[in-house]
């Protein structure tokens, strides 16, 4: 099997700091709860707004692997 076999794990399917997507994802919903209570500074919105939107890269990152993988199986699934 090869590194890019799309029945392994993608490299990124694990974001930088070792968190799944699962568990990145719960973390933005927390940074958006957060957000929405609407109670801190701006400097602190800020903060957590840059930290809400980096998540949101790194999920849709994993998703986008995770979308090639499934296009692969599909592919193979049909015979091309």
């Amino acid at each position: 099997m090869t590194s890019n076999d799309a029945s392994q794990p993608a490299q990124s399917e694990l974001a930088l700091d070792g968190q799944s997507f699962e568990q990145l994802y719960q973390r933005l919903e927390a940074v958006a709860q957060r957000l929405e209570q609407g109670d801190m500074t701006l400097e602190e919105s800020v903060k957590l707004y840059e930290e809400g939107m980096t998540l949101a890269e790194q999920c849709q990152v994993l998703l986008g692997d995770v979308e090639q993988r499934i296009e692969v199986l599909r592919q193979r699934a049909n015979g091309n």
